[in-house]
């Protein structure tokens, strides 16, 4: 009994801390395993396309996305993944395959395919650019440019909400 008493006594401060631990970071994951997950789990992709070098990205990376509200809301909501808009690797998702057609040579000033096709903004692309993609592997929404919390939130909350709504309507129409 004494053994017990005192494995809990030792165990106990470490569960305490555990439970109520603050979210440091976005869980980012692959595009890949967010498809699979997506599909499996019926939730939303939330990719960051970004540009290496890129001020706003980095201003958005530091000011905006670190912040533990955002950190919390985004892990909760969301698969996320980030990815280099501009990478010279090939991109497989929904089935089709995007590449990045400027030669290795030229450097990496080029926008990747899966990037314009998804990222897209009034025929251009402008980085940094958050896109939500449902379960279905269709294109949600975007949020275009660097956006400090406050804007940022103001949209990711307002799918949030709208999806929510949708749930709630079509648990409605199941008990009828």
């Amino acid at each position: 009994m004494r053994r017990l008493i005192l494995l809990y006594i030792i165990f106990f401060p470490f569960l305490l801390i555990s439970q109520g631990s603050k979210q440091e970071k976005i869980n980012w994951i692959s595009l890949e395993k967010a498809e699979k997950f997506a599909a499996k789990y019926n939730q939303d992709i939330l990719i960051f396309f970004y540009k290496p070098n890129c001020e706003y990205c980095d201003k958005m990376k530091k000011e905006t996305i670190s912040d533990p509200e955002v950190i919390k809301l985004i892990n909760n909501n969301f698969l996320p993944v980030k990815l280099n808009g501009y990478t010279k690797d090939t991109i497989v998702f929904a089935g089709k395959k995007y590449g990045n057609e400027q030669p290795a040579e030229k450097g990496h000033f080029w926008r990747h395919d899966f990037y314009f096709e998804y990222g897209r903004y009034k025929d251009g692309i402008i980085t940094p650019t958050f896109v939500l993609i449902n379960s279905k592997k269709e294109k949600i929404t975007q949020l275009t440019g660097y956006q400090p919390k406050i804007q940022f939130l103001r949209g990711i909350k307002r799918f949030i909400k709208k999806k929510k709504k949708e749930w709630k309507n079509q648990s409605l129409f199941l008990w009828v």
